[in-house]
């Protein structure tokens, strides 16, 4: 018997039949953040649909360069029948002969990795719906021991509603109301719940703190360039404690200027909420600069954590700072940074909107969700205003108080109030959080006295994702698609991150119409509007330029209105001043080094690189062969000794400056380094 289930419905709309939502099935090209993701995306449609998952095979590993690139999601009963165990005790145990669990099935969808301008999707490949068994009822799914878990944001709403005085009857129609779900249909059971509070129950909160403080201690003993700030409240008690590393102290000297305070995440165990500051470097990565675990979220907490922030930084103040929309933390901020541009996070934002307006607003809240976006976007703060009165008259919200909120504090994140101050693409960035960055590191069931080392395996892994990214960068080629001296110029000073930006500017400003008004002063319009504009002014002389949109006030890379008017005035250079620092190559935090570490790595990138294009015909693989034979030939008779003294001052040096996280005798979660290239090696022997 064969079972195939179509798609009765189009890729991507969630649909609803009765009170349950049905999850569309998934599509060749659909796009994943990540595969955990993926899974749960085709975990969800196999419960709706009558089956269950898991995975099957996966290519890639710690020393591939790209990782794990390629899983394979199947259903349960794929893969052969698995061979019954033999013998009298075995047989003598067995009353009936059980029939076997796995017949071969072909459902299956393939996730492949793609890495596109410095960005990680998992995208499907292939997918198969045809089962030849039959499907299970759906409606008692839910109680398989395959679909029985508590997910990482389930663990941390139980905890805080524990904290809050709940019992389990009540944690779960909680639960069941926040996922709109009838009772009985969670991922897991009563049961399931009391077993995970009392795995909780033995955590002392004082006395891991002393141990929390023990383990700072003995990494500044370790490494003296560690640095780490607390207060106790009295002997032995912990109160707030902020620590960074060497590499990160050194990152905010190059890339401080921009500064994303994320306070979102609480370790509800503990009730103590967390502060991570975050930045952007030059290739788009995310960089950390330091992390605080606070006593609570009172505004003195706050002031003492930007304290500790500026004293790990030198007393360097950042121009910018990004923050969630907490009024507690606006004021510490004023208080502690008068001299920073304080912003809250338009995705911190966004995130808080479903909570504010779903339910009041019903089936409108999506199309309030998409206007609110277009307001918040609007250039001219006469223009936000306008539009906003007209929306909240629209939507009935005019007594809301999360819409007066937001209105009264509109100059920290609607978009026309904060052009003139630099956030070098954070201000658009997507899901840029605490949570984000400590997924499979860290979770509510964290000791708080690991806390600091599974931090440090967070920031190792980002960075060393980060390096490794960077090297294989710098062997692409740029890609011109103007050709305008301008932008071939730009792409020999900006990393790809910033070109990327730089180029979709210039691209677009070949749209644009100039009108000269009057001396070095120009009205650039699109040339599809008969009205509006920019008003750009351009000095040739001084070569200072500049844009009423202020594009590169807000990015640091010249706007289209520019960068049309400087090619009307036949400027084929950019001028030096508007090519910025933080952008350039050779801000890197990753620089060129003879020592093992870099060689290592330069290397895996470069084969990494070359596997890719030379397999692409027969007549690349053939010839990359035939010189990889040739080269590997000739470095087998060169000395295999190097001058060890020499080598091992410079890659110490290298290590000292560049090393965000210093070395740990304890590794917890995914490997803190990546193996070295014993088996890129072996494959290009084997060529």
């Amino acid at each position: 018997m064969t079972i195939t289930l179509e798609p009765s419905f189009l890729p991507g709309i969630p649909q609803t039949f009765g009170t349950a939502k049905v999850v569309p099935p998934p599509y060749v090209g659909q796009s994943f953040q990540n595969d955990d993701e993926a899974l749960e995306y085709y975990s969800n449609f196999a419960r709706n649909s009558g089956f269950l998952v898991r995975r099957e095979r996966s290519k890639g590993n710690p020393e591939h360069p790209l990782g794990v690139y390629k899983r394979e999601l199947v259903c349960h009963r794929a893969g052969p029948p698995l061979p019954v165990k033999s013998g009298e005790e075995n047989a003598s145990k067995r009353l009936r002969k059980k029939k076997p669990s796995r017949c071969r099935c072909d459902a299956q969808m393939v996730i492949k990795k793609n890495v596109t301008a410095g960005a990680t999707h998992w995208v499907v490949v292939n997918f198969s719906n045809v089962h030849n068994h039959e499907l299970l009822d759906r409606n008692n799914l839910h109680f398989s021991p395959g679909y029985r878990y508590i997910s990482a944001v389930d663990r941390e709403r139980i905890l805080a509603l524990a904290k809050g005085g709940c019992n389990v009857n009540l944690i779960l129609r909680a639960l069941e109301m926040d996922k709109g779900v009838k009772p009985g249909e969670l991922t897991f059971t009563e049961k399931d719940v009391k077993n995970f509070l009392q795995a909780s129950v033995s955590i002392n909160p004082e006395n891991e703190g002393s141990e929390l403080l023990k383990s700072c201690k003995f990494m500044k003993e370790k490494n003296p360039d560690f640095r780490y700030e607390f207060t106790s409240v009295e002997a032995n008690k912990l109160e707030h404690i902020a620590w960074s590393y060497v590499g990160s102290v050194r990152a905010y000297t190059i890339f401080g200027d921009v500064v994303f305070f994320d306070t979102s995440y609480c370790l509800h165990a503990y009730n103590r909420p967390v502060g991570v500051w975050f930045g952007i470097d030059n290739n788009g990565y995310i960089i950390f600069f330091g992390c605080a675990v606070l006593l609570d979220e009172k505004p003195d907490s706050y002031r003492w954590a930007l304290q500790a922030f500026l004293h790990l930084m030198d007393g360097k103040y950042p121009q910018t700072m990004l923050t969630d929309f907490h009024i507690g933390l606006k004021d510490a901020v004023v208080s502690e940074l008068p001299h920073t541009k304080h912003a809250f996070s338009l995705w911190h934002i966004m995130s808080k909107l479903p909570s504010w307006f779903s339910v009041l607003l019903d089936a409108q809240y999506e199309k309030f969700k998409a206007e609110f976006c277009r307001v918040r976007d609007l250039e001219t703060r006469e223009e936000f205003e306008h539009e906003w009165d007209q929306m909240v008259t629209e939507y009935g919200l005019n007594s809301d108080r999360h819409i007066s909120l937001l209105f009264v504090h509109r100059s920290y994140w609607a978009v026309s109030y904060l052009r003139s101050w630099f956030f070098g693409g954070l201000l658009a960035t997507g899901d840029l959080s605490v949570k984000s960055f400590f997924r499979g590191f860290v979770n509510s069931q964290t000791r708080l006295k690991d806390f600091v080392e599974q931090v440090g395996v967070a920031v190792d892994f980002q960075n060393q994702a980060g390096e490794e990214a960077t090297t294989r960068q710098n062997h692409q080629n740029f890609q011109m698609k103007t050709c305008l001296p301008l932008e071939e110029h730009a792409s020999t000073i900006l990393t790809h991150y910033a070109f990327e930006m730089f180029q979709k500017e210039i691209m677009t400003s070949t749209q644009y119409a100039v009108f000269e008004t009057s001396r070095d002063a120009y009205l650039v319009r699109h040339h599809l509007s008969s009205d509006g504009g920019h008003t750009v002014s351009c000095s040739p002389s001084n070569e200072e330029v500049s844009c009423s949109c202020k594009g590169f006030e807000c990015n640091g890379i010249l706007c289209r209105h520019v960068l049309r008017v400087l090619s009307l005035k036949n400027c084929f250079l950019v001028p030096e001043k508007y090519l910025l620092h933080r952008w350039r190559r050779e801000s890197s935090l990753f620089p060129k080094s003879s020592g093992y570490n870099y060689r290592t790595q330069a290397l895996r990138s470069l084969a990494s690189i070359i596997i890719q294009e030379s397999s692409i015909t027969k007549d690349r693989f053939e010839y990359v062969q035939w010189h990889l034979s040739r080269l590997l030939n000739h470095i087998r008779d060169m000395p295999a000794a190097d001058e060890a003294t020499l080598d091992l001052e410079l890659s110490s040096s290298f290590d000292a400056t560049v090393d965000v996280v210093p070395a740990r005798t304890v590794t917890r979660g995914r490997p803190r380094k990546l193996k070295g290239s014993t088996k890129a090696a072996k494959e290009m022997q084997a060529m």
